[in-house]
């Protein structure tokens, strides 16, 4: 299990301890996810990857493409095909810009800007989640670690390795209204999700 040290500057160091507790319990429970049925492969009958509807799953007997983490995070944009762009109404394929960290995809979808990156550090996500509000949700098959702060939504996905996640950041154009800001990261999460082996 990874370990985390909780910010130690003094301002609002209970709340933030709280928060920081939340995102060790919930990282601890992705890393204990991780090794069940990751390896295994998907059934042929397709279900819901998320809360979209079942219309972003492949249709039924296709099978979309499979990665590994490695290969899609030199290449996010790819991480969405054909089937999950057309699915989640987003036209054209993204653009793939440098992060920090490493490449990522971005991508409009219901007048919100998700962007993909597929190889973040645990520090990244600690970052992030510091001063939001912080919980675990189901992300397709998997457990996820989403934070909101500011109208800004963070996801934070571990497939094989804790410190090696899968992230959205996802913030919403003026005027949209911020309940679709963690739904929609949500959504490319998840349909990344059924490309990575």
């Amino acid at each position: 299990m990874p370990r985390f040290d909780l910010d130690q500057r003094p301002r609002g160091g209970r709340s933030r301890q709280k928060a920081g507790l939340v995102l060790v319990l919930a990282v601890s429970l992705l890393s204990a996810g991780c090794s069940s049925g990751q390896g295994a492969p998907r059934p042929s009958s397709p279900h819901p990857t998320s809360s979209v509807s079942a219309s972003s799953s492949p249709s039924a007997g296709a099978q979309p493409s499979k990665y590994t983490q490695t290969q899609l995070a030199s290449r996010p944009c790819d991480a969405l095909d054909g089937h999950d762009l057309a699915a989640l109404g987003i036209s054209g394929r993204g653009k793939q810009e440098s992060g920090k960290h490493e490449p990522m995809c971005h991508w409009k979808l219901a007048g919100q800007n998700v962007s993909l990156a597929l190889d973040l550090p645990l520090s990244y996500a600690k970052t992030m989640t510091r001063n939001g509000r912080v919980a675990q949700v189901p992300v397709g098959q998997h457990k996820a670690i989403q934070a909101e702060f500011q109208g800004i939504c963070f996801i934070f996905v571990a497939v094989h390795d804790v410190n090696r996640l899968i992230g959205t950041t996802t913030i919403p154009d003026a005027g949209v209204s911020q309940e679709g800001t963690c739904p929609a990261g949500a959504s490319v999460v998840a349909a990344a999700l059924t490309h990575i082996r």
